[in-house]
C-alpha cells in the first residue's frame, strides 16, 4: 500500500493544498499534537487524508511503517488501523481531513 507522498511538490502554501484536499473530496481542517504525544490504533469509517505542515513523527498504516516530516502526505484508507507518534520538539501540525460521504 502507497500510503506516503509529498504534497508541497504540488503546492506551495496551506491555502493551495486545502482547497486540492476539498476538490478531492475532504473536509479539511488543521489539527496540532503535542510533542511526544501518541494517538495509537485508531480507526475510521472515512478515508483521512493527513499532510504535514511542520514538525515530523513516526507513522504506521495498515502494517508499514515510517517518518514524516513538513511536505509529507499521508492517505489512509477508510477501515485502516494507523498510529502516529510526534517525535519533534515542537507540535506536529497538520492539515487533515476525512472524505466526506
Amino acid at each position: 500500500m502507497k500510503w506516503k507522498s509529498r504534497w508541497s511538490e504540488q503546492h506551495t502554501d496551506t491555502d493551495g493544498l486545502k482547497q486540492q484536499l476539498q476538490s478531492e473530496g475532504f473536509n479539511a481542517y488543521e489539527w496540532s499534537g503535542r510533542p511526544g504525544g501518541a494517538y495509537l490504533d485508531y480507526i475510521h469509517t472515512q478515508d483521512e487524508v493527513v499532510c504535514v505542515v511542520s514538525g515530523t513523527a513516526d507513522v504506521k498504516v495498515a502494517n508499514a511503517e515510517g517518518t514524516v516530516e513538513a511536505g509529507d502526505r499521508i492517505d489512509v484508507p477508510a477501515n485502516t488501523y494507523h498510529s502516529l507518534t510526534v517525535t519533534s520538539k515542537e507540535p506536529l501540525v497538520v492539515l487533515t481531513g476525512m472524505r466526506r460521504t
